[in-house]
């Protein structure tokens, strides 16, 4: 038996991810959880995915003002970055569907 289309729990159709769309820009957090979390796992090597995460937040809340700015400035470099690679893409990607129209146009 066939199940369809794919739908989420309301009942809508999931839309898909188009693979050529930028990355997302990375938080401030993440910058600093991909720094430690290999010490983290290196000390506690038999815990989760879950526990790990506890520990970096844990680890993240008691980082002082000065250290946290480090990964601040990462995230602002890292938001510049997807602000200019997201223009371009919704630039190309208008001028891709303008096209299209124009070619529409021509089979009449």
């Amino acid at each position: 038996m066939g199940r369809g289309p794919s739908k989420n729990k309301a009942g809508k159709k999931k839309r898909t991810k188009d693979p050529n769309a930028p990355k997302r820009a990375m938080s401030a957090f993440f910058w600093f959880c991909n720094d430690e979390r290999s010490k983290v796992r290196d000390l506690n090597p038999k815990w989760t995915v879950g526990d790990v995460a506890k520990e970096l937040a844990k680890k993240w809340a008691a980082v002082t003002s000065a250290q946290k700015s480090k990964y601040e400035a990462l995230a602002a470099k890292d938001k510049a970055r997807y602000e200019k690679e997201s223009t371009a893409y919704k630039n190309k990607k208008s001028k891709a569907v303008a096209a299209d129209d124009d070619d529409d146009d021509d089979d009449e």
